[in-house]
């Protein structure tokens, strides 16, 4: 758990994404895990292997990824046994009901019900919706009390110290993978010319990058050099092409510079200098920038202007009609009937891609209530303490449900809601000294 530990785990990472070698990373990280999982009695240092091992695997993201992964399922028997023997050999004290657990509970009530009486017996147990109602409610709730119990409240700075070296690797890790691929792309053909690349993973890699940005001005407010970081990640993001990191990036972004000029009074006349000169150096280069960036932003615009060749605004559409069909319930996680808008991969459901048309298209009123319980008791745990290190949970968590609205986020139970379950365990434990 040490910065040494998780620094050389995202060397290998790196090493592994310049050698274009995803599925090798899978048998080397997934011994990594288990090895962590039974000999040492800290459950969280798990969490480095397995989120590296996921941004590593996002470039894997295409029409035959499920297909060229399944036959390496058969590895995953190698975690899960290691997870058995560390909960048989450190099994908690005591059994820990976190302030987040009945609402957890509530929500995977709600998923449970989703569609019932609306969708068919074959669709509600197909594998792959059944799978994932089953991991976004109670694979996540039952995370939720193992880490509970499995860490103690401290005033020491061991978990948010760790979490953030965590965080701030893996906004790294995403950024030069970013890099990676432009320079990539350029030395293939040395006549190119640098352009925006549009690539598959651009908001799964935006998505890891917004939430990990938070961090790198945490860890800013005590070495300023850390704000290098945090402009890497932020450009990745651009670059990225994602109307998501484009849009919802910046609004984290001001988020962050907000909450650095709040808690880092003694150099604010100094950051406000800094931000004049790069607010002038972008009315200058603003231009470039825009005929840089016109292929995201003619995407952006075609989603303003509801155009009728944009998925996302039919799904959208879609989502409310569906509603309006089964308004209790809804229609659930496993319906396919949207397939025509949006023909999802092989082992994936139809996403409606905003988290506001997923809660009443997949769970109706019922999701209403239940979500709004949900969010309403996530906001007071990261609000508990107004502490630097709490905000920075805080504004990770958003960055996070930002960026739900215009893809699946947080109902994707691994990694992203897995993500947002550690940091509010790590929120109720982390006890700021007085």
């Amino acid at each position: 758990m040490s910065a040494w530990g998780i620094a050389t785990q995202a060397a290998l990472a790196a090493m592994l994404v310049v050698t274009r070698a995803d599925i090798i990373g899978v048998f080397i990280f997934i011994p990594i895990f288990s090895a962590i999982a039974v000999f040492s009695d800290k459950l969280l240092a798990t969490a480095t292997p397995f989120l590296f091992t996921t941004l590593l695997l996002i470039q894997s993201q295409h029409t035959t990824a499920y297909e060229r992964f399944r036959p390496l399922f058969w590895l995953l028997a190698l975690p899960i046994i290691a997870l058995v023997l560390h909960l048989l050999v450190y099994r908690p004290r005591k059994l820990v009901l976190g302030r987040a657990f009945w609402p957890m509970l509530a929500v995977s009530m709600v998923i449970v019900l989703g569609g019932v009486g609306y969708i068919s017996a074959a669709e509600y147990f197909a594998l792959s919706s059944f799978f994932i109602m089953l991991a976004l409610g109670f694979g996540m709730l039952l995370t939720y009390v193992w880490l509970s119990c499995a860490i103690e409240e401290s005033e020491s700075d061991e978990l948010p110290r760790y979490l953030t070296n965590l965080m701030v690797a893996i906004g790294l890790l995403g950024a030069f993978m970013v890099f990676h691929h432009y320079a990539a792309w350029l030395t293939a053909v040395p006549e190119r010319t640098f352009r925006l690349l549009p690539f598959q993973w651009r908001n799964n890699v935006s998505t890891f990058l917004m939430m990990s940005l938070p961090f790198a001005f945490y860890k800013a407010l005590r070495h300023p050099a850390w704000l290098a970081a945090a402009a890497a990640m932020f450009a990745a993001m651009l670059l990225s092409g994602s109307r998501g990191g484009l849009v919802f990036g910046a609004v984290t972004l001001v988020l962050c510079v907000v909450f650095l000029l709040v808690f880092d009074q003694k150099r604010r006349k100094i950051y406000f200098a800094a931000l004049g000169v790069l607010l002038l150096g972008f009315l200058v280069s603003l231009r470039w920038l825009i005929a840089f960036f016109t292929p995201v932003i003619d995407r952006l615009l075609d989603t303003v202007r509801y155009s009728d060749d944009e998925i996302r605004v039919a799904l959208y559409q879609r989502g409310w009609q569906d509603f309006l069909r089964s308004p209790v319930f809804g229609t659930g996680l496993g319906y396919m009937g949207n397939r025509d808008v949006h023909a999802s991969q092989a082992g994936a459901l139809c996403w409606y891609h905003n988290s506001i048309i997923q809660i009443i298209g997949s769970f109706g009123l019922v999701g209403v209530l239940g979500y709004g319980w949900l969010y309403l008791n996530r906001a007071k745990i990261f609000l508990q303490n107004r502490s630097p290190f709490h905000v920075t949970l805080l504004l990770s968590w958003v960055a996070v449900e930002l960026m739900s609205l215009v893809n699946p986020g947080v109902f994707v139970p691994v990694p992203y809601l897995l993500m947002v379950v550690i940091m509010l365990v790590v929120a109720e434990k982390y006890v700021v000294k007085k």
